[in-house]
């Protein structure tokens, strides 16, 4: 039985996805400690209280101490790496991650606990998938000016241009090395307004897949990405003047296998043949429990009330027969 429940335990835990949350610089009035186990929820209330709000929720986190509330953060800095659980050894403070809630909801509460602190609109709040190219870039107001990407002069040694997912990955580090230029070039004002940016990196899960999660590919893809967010550290410590708070976090919580693409008729074939059910939200499960629960106890609730008007006595417990009787009874 015991041996049943932790085997239960382990398997809630892999479903909901695990990884690493890396803090590779913090603001002067705060530092890290220790390597307690976080979750995606507390990571919500530490950036909040990295900026200077007040926590909305308790946390049993404990690594996240403020020493100085007039020396904290004037931005914050996430970039998301999907479909790995590490990037292996890194300059910053590692905690063990779990992936207990969409990292799209932390980046929306956190942008909407600073829009509605700082209403004026001044501050920078962007949320940029790295997948989506250069064109993604240009609805940035910081980065509208950028035109044209020029690869990074890199030799790889496992990584291969001609491969698909390898392509990919290249693409996104430059896609991340133009906006590490941009940063670095001055076109963010310290304002001392929070800022927040969200950067999602997709393509090193399909490397992964392809090549083995502990090939030299993999490694090698893995350094370039260390090395590239420790050149956006940098960039973002002058500009911040080293407040910011910068992290990068893992998980595998969509890490699924991969296959190869086929063409269009044949998967249209599988659809139409696989019969597949009918999506139904996430909320699906709550609605239905309060709809059967509430119709059986209004069942049992009428029933009672039926049989308890049934069994009255006309004579001694209710005035309703006596007042609709056809033969009304006189006092003479």
């Amino acid at each position: 039985m015991l041996q049943n429940l932790i085997f239960l335990v382990l398997f809630i835990n892999l479903v909901k996805g695990n990884g690493e949350l890396t803090v590779i610089s913090s603001p002067p009035g705060a530092f890290f400690k220790g390597h307690q186990r976080i979750t995606e929820t507390d990571l919500l209330e530490v950036c909040s209280a990295a900026l200077g709000f007040s926590i909305e929720h308790t946390s049993s986190f404990s690594g996240f101490y403020i020493t100085d509330p007039f020396k904290l953060a004037s931005a914050v800095v996430l970039v998301n790496v999907d479909g790995v659980t590490s990037l292996g050894g890194s300059n910053g403070h590692t905690f063990p991650l779990k992936t207990n809630v969409d990292e799209n909801e932390i980046s929306f509460l956190l942008s909407h606990r600073i829009q509605e602190r700082y209403p004026n609109k001044k501050n920078i709040i962007v949320d940029v998938n790295l997948a989506q190219g250069l064109n993604s870039l240009k609805d940035i107001g910081f980065l509208k000016e950028t035109n044209e990407i020029e690869p990074q002069k890199i030799t790889y040694r496992f990584l291969k241009p001609t491969i698909k997912e390898d392509q990919e990955f290249i693409d996104e580090i430059n896609t991340l090395n133009v906006i590490t230029e941009q940063i670095r070039d001055g076109v963010i004002t310290n304002d001392f307004e929070p800022d927040l940016i969200t950067i999602k990196f997709l393509a090193l899960h399909a490397v992964s897949d392809l090549h083995g999660e502990n090939s030299s590919a993999t490694n090698e893809a893995k350094q370039i990405l260390l090395d590239e967010i420790d050149r956006l550290n940098t960039a973002l410590k002058k500009t911040y003047s080293d407040r910011v708070l910068v992290a990068f976090s893992t998980n595998d919580a969509s890490h699924t296998r991969r296959t190869r693409e086929a063409p269009a008729d044949t998967k249209e074939t599988e659809d139409n043949s696989m019969n597949r059910a009918k999506t139904y939200s996430s909320n699906y499960p709550v609605i239905f429990n309060i709809i059967l629960w509430f119709g059986v106890i209004m069942v049992f609730t009428l029933l009672a009330i039926s049989m308890a008007i049934g069994y009255m006595d006309p004579g001694r417990d209710s005035i309703i027969y006596r007042m609709t009787s056809t033969r009304m009874k006189k006092d003479n």
